[in-house]
């Protein structure tokens, strides 16, 4: 849409290992309309032609007389100081260079974040996080990441990688996973949870199903849920220990799924966190599904800095 004094809004595109959601928001971050495919299993060019396809949809959809701002991009993986991006959940997304590439294919500004900032970003706009200096958003979908923010100032390190606690080498086991996608990942993120499910013949095909079933009784499921909680809360009491911010927030799809259970965290945080950091609050996403989406909206629309 061209210059004028209607409405703005900002495209917002959330890049996920299994799907893509796309909308236009406005300042306040209203939805005006919104679309999700299932991302091309085959990555590479398939993903980034659908996000273009999204975007050209999004454009023609445009309210009457909205100025669409930019172009919002929050991606599973990491953003190089050069701009490139790398998803390990996406074949074939080692070094693509994603902004220049929307940008001209689009002709919009994009700004791409990976999807551990905008989550955070999205929570400080409209969520959890709002009113504070600090604070750490711990996402565990497809994969696992923390975005993290200290005295108001978000953090994504030289290489673009800062937050990938996925990596943290606390449990190998032997996982040849470890070494693709990290160690807590290959235990803790949602395609571990499945496959530890198949392997103890916990009936189900989702964290949902498996939550439901630790409430029905089943024994395996309760185990299950409580050493990935375990796991997810050890991590968890380091990030405070390490970082001491005001508030830690949980989201993604695991998180999510039938009210995956807090407690476990807060026990951990209690024994194996810094004495003096051990009050610090944990909450759920307030955004749920839609942190890291709403995240993008504000990268244009907070005008943060993108790589």
């Amino acid at each position: 849409m061209g210059a004028g004094t209607g409405r703005r809004v900002a495209v917002a595109v959330d890049v996920g290992g299994t799907k893509i959601l796309a909308g236009l928001v406005g300042p306040r971050g209203e939805v005006h309309v919104s679309r999700m495919v299932p991302a091309n299993p085959l990555g590479g060019e398939r993903v980034l032609r659908q996000i273009v396809e999204l975007v050209l949809l999004l454009r023609r959809a445009a309210p009457a007389r909205a100025t669409i701002t930019g172009l919002g991009v929050a991606v599973p993986g990491a953003v190089r100081a050069d701009g490139t991006v790398w998803a390990p959940n996406l074949p074939g997304w080692r070094r693509v260079p994603l902004g220049a590439y929307l940008t001209g294919a689009t002709g919009l500004r994009a700004v791409v974040g990976d999807d551990r900032l905008t989550s955070l970003v999205g929570e400080t706009w409209l969520g959890a996080a709002r009113k504070v200096r600090s604070a750490a958003f711990l996402t565990i979908g497809t994969g696992i990441g923390l975005g993290f923010m200290m005295n108001g100032h978000f953090w994504t390190g030289a290489h673009g990688a800062a937050g990938s606690v996925g990596w943290w080498a606390g449990r190998t086991d032997g996982d040849a996973a470890a070494s693709r996608v990290g160690a807590l990942e290959s235990a803790v993120a949602g395609p571990a949870i499945l496959r530890r499910m198949r392997q103890s013949r916990i009936p189900g095909a989702s964290v949902h199903d498996l939550v439901s079933e630790a409430r029905r009784g089943n024994r395996r499921a309760r185990a299950l849920i409580d050493d990935a909680a375990r796991l997810i809360g050890v991590a968890v009491a380091d990030v405070v220990s390490m970082l001491d911010p005001d508030v830690v927030i949980v989201g993604g799809g695991v998180m999510q799924s039938g009210r995956f259970p807090l407690a476990p965290l807060r026990t951990a945080i209690r024994t194996y966190a810094q004495p003096l950091a051990r009050q610090v609050p944990i909450r759920r996403s307030a955004l749920g599904a839609r942190a890291s989406f709403l995240g993008a909206a504000a990268l244009v629309h907070r005008g943060l800095r993108s790589r």
